[in-house]
């Protein structure tokens, strides 16, 4: 009879592999907090509507000490009216002074430098999310997770997908962050606009979350809702539950136009000016709560002028990463590998 079942490494093994995703009765809850009048976004958390909010706290290190509670105390609260949703941080920090900030850049990588980020999991698959940071110098930072997420920030691979490593960072949303660094730490308030995600119907709905804290000169990774040192942000199976957002159907409107337009001379003749001009634009529709619609007339295929600067070295040919609107919404669905 074969008895390997029985070997305390097996049984240490599968124990491990059991545990390694959170159960509902584990995940952390958050409450949002419908209010009638918004705050203002100006990175302050001093407002009295704010205390009408949930106090978020109790975070856990990934690293250095997995498990262990976060060396600096953070707190966040999570309010909503019937157009956006709104964040408030307060990063306290025993040495204000020490922050690490090396970038202001959008989208720039966040890893190096003090920051926070927060993902929401809309439809509670626990596998798609939208995320979005800052730091202290008041940065903006975004980007769309799919197929559960994946690891990598790099600028040579800015738009990863594929099973397990699925992450646009490509993707942009119109919303507002402020920021404050002050005596006790820094503090960052977020307004973000239902109609840049993507959420069903139903009400009251309840959205998985997660925040991640950087604390660089610690070199210190916190979560409100624990993740293994061995995963990572995007790794939505282990974020905790956003409930009480009583929203109504999501609605999207959005018109991009854009005109391109050319003039040729030759001095050398006696002519006139030939003129050349190009119109077309980028629509979004919201026709349901689960159906967009985009819609592009005269696409303009040319590289656009925010393309990221490189030096090509090497034999290889550059990547540009994509940079439309209506090419990036859902990209990671569509890809494989």
């Amino acid at each position: 009879m074969n008895t390997f079942w029985k070997h305390p490494l097996f049984l240490s093994i599968f124990v491990a592999t059991i545990n390694a995703t959170a159960t509902p009765d584990e995940r952390p809850q958050a409450l949002a907090i419908q209010v009638e009048t918004a705050p203002v976004i100006d990175g302050i958390i001093e407002e009295l509507i704010w205390s009408q909010a949930e106090t978020l706290t109790n975070f856990t290190q990934s690293e250095p000490l997995e498990g262990q509670p976060a060396t600096e105390k953070t707190e966040v609260r999570i309010l909503f009216d019937e157009t956006s949703l709104y964040v408030g941080v307060i990063c306290y920090d025993s040495s204000p002074s020490s922050l690490v900030v090396t970038d202001s850049r959008r989208d720039s990588n966040l890893l190096d430098m003090d920051s926070f980020q927060m993902i929401f999991d809309t439809y509670q698959d626990r596998q798609n999310g939208f995320v979005f940071g800052t730091n202290p110098a008041g940065m903006e930072y975004d980007g769309q997770v799919s197929k559960a997420g994946g690891g990598g920030q790099s600028s040579s691979q800015r738009s990863q997908a594929g099973v397990g490593n699925g992450f646009n960072l490509n993707w942009d949303a119109s919303f507002t962050v402020r920021t404050q660094i002050n005596e006790i730490g820094w503090t960052a308030e977020f307004k973000i606009p239902l109609r840049t995600l993507r959420y069903s119907s139903r009400k009251p709905q309840s959205w998985g979350l997660n925040f991640k804290r950087n604390i660089r000169r610690k070199r210190e990774e916190v979560y409100w809702s624990p993740v293994s040192r061995i995963q990572n942000f995007y790794r939505l199976s282990s974020a905790g539950d956003l409930n009480g957002l009583n929203l109504e159907a999501p609605r999207n409107f959005k018109v991009t136009p854009f005109v391109l337009s050319s003039g040729h001379k030759e001095f050398t003749k006696k002519s006139s000016t030939d003129l050349n001009a190009q119109i077309g634009v980028d629509a979004k529709f919201g026709v349901t709560a689960a159906l967009n619609i985009d819609v592009t007339v005269n696409t303009d295929f040319a590289q656009v002028e925010v393309d990221d600067q490189q030096i090509n070295l090497t034999r290889f040919n550059l990547f540009f990463p994509e940079k439309r609107p209506f090419f990036l919404e859902n990209a990671g669905t569509f890809s494989m590998g």
